[in-house]
């Protein structure tokens, strides 16, 4: 096994073996809602353990994948419902608002799609794509499509591949791990220009 499976699976395992099928139904439905936890690798843990009889690789699919969803269900309805008054009470341009929720009812899909399989916009996509007011239905879709793209990822290639899975577990682990700096990035651009914004009035 690649060093790097394995050390997903030494830190996954005790969780599995204490919580069971709820730990991982947990984890990843409030991972989706917007708080940091560590679905992906208890995902990969979950997959790798089910290669050796002591999971149902069908029950671990079906468990995420319900999770993600409900749980990004969730993290939509709390921006919907909390996030405008953040934006407001941020004193953005109601224009420049404007200008981004027309680009989400455009592309939001993708934007939520692509972030299921980046580290940091996965938990806030949803929180953005509510408050950003992404139409419900379209939302919905984009996220029962990601969802299923990321569980059958992490979840069933994982399994799939086994021994042979470590080569492509590198490389998106590398670019998972790259989606942290740009939220981070992201955010300082945001704050920048917030700050410069004020300054300007």
């Amino acid at each position: 096994m690649h060093p790097l499976i394995a050390h997903l699976v030494v830190e996954g395992r005790p969780l599995l073996e204490h919580y069971g099928y709820p730990g991982l139904f947990l984890t990843n439905f409030v991972e989706a809602t917007g708080i940091p936890l560590p679905g992906q690798t208890l995902l990969i843990a979950a997959a790798m353990v089910a290669t050796e009889g002591d999971l149902h690789i069908s029950a671990v699919l079906s468990l995420t994948f319900i999770a993600t969803l409900s749980g990004s269900c969730v993290g939509y309805l709390i921006g919907r419902t909390g996030g405008r008054a953040l934006l407001l009470r941020c004193k953005l341009p109601a224009e420049r608002i404007e200008r981004v929720e027309s680009f989400f009812a455009r592309r939001g899909a993708i934007v939520v799609v692509v972030a299921r399989f980046v580290d940091g916009l996965r938990q806030t996509a949803p929180l953005v794509a509510g408050a950003l007011k992404m139409p419900w239905w379209r939302f919905f879709l984009a996220s029962v499509a990601g969802s299923a793209a990321w569980v059958g990822l992490w979840g069933l290639g994982i399994y799939s591949l086994a021994e042979h899975a470590h080569q492509i577990l590198v490389v998106l682990h590398r670019i998972s791990s790259a989606g942290w700096w740009a939220t981070g990035l992201l955010a300082i651009a945001l704050l920048t220009w917030l700050l410069w914004q004020r300054r300007e009035r």
